[in-house]
């Protein structure tokens, strides 16, 4: 029983997005751990207690409160989320880490119906807080559509 036990809360803490991350990359996996898991208050998590945060809604939003609240209704209005995070450069600024590239979310209505697929670049500033790497602020737009020719 003991092992069922711990094998049980080992697979909970593994499936669940960590909050100190040892890199900058570690910190974008966690971002789209906490993405695919719709758990908004994991995600906020991530981002020091001032951060700046461009979300799904369109607001900015200041402070781990806010970032957690602009993502919620996405969570709440659609399901089975996948994410890929295609970095495509990076820089040491200083004590804090700049990383750029692209990426892919898709998600399907909540209700049923054909999964949504969005696509975009990402901007973001991360520091080493003293609990792990956190992101000071994060920019992300969406693809134009394709032109007419």
């Amino acid at each position: 029983m003991t092992r069922l036990f711990a094998a049980a809360a080992l697979a909970a803490f593994a499936a669940a997005p960590a909050l100190a991350q040892d890199s900058p990359k570690a910190l974008q996996e966690a971002f789209a751990a906490a993405v695919e898991a719709e758990d908004a208050e994991a995600l906020a998590a991530l981002y020091m207690a001032d951060a700046v945060s461009y979300g799904p809604d369109g607001t900015t939003s200041t402070g781990r409160a806010e970032i957690a609240a602009s993502w919620a209704p996405f969570f709440d209005n659609f399901d089975g989320f996948s994410v890929e995070i295609v970095q495509t450069g990076e820089r040491a600024v200083g004590k804090s880490h700049a990383a750029w590239g692209t990426w892919t979310m898709s998600a399907t209505p909540v209700g049923g119906g054909e999964p949504t697929v969005w696509m975009g670049r990402f901007t973001d500033v991360s520091e080493k807080a003293a609990d792990g790497w956190r992101y000071v602020v994060d920019h992300a737009s969406m693809n134009a559509p394709p032109m007419d020719e």
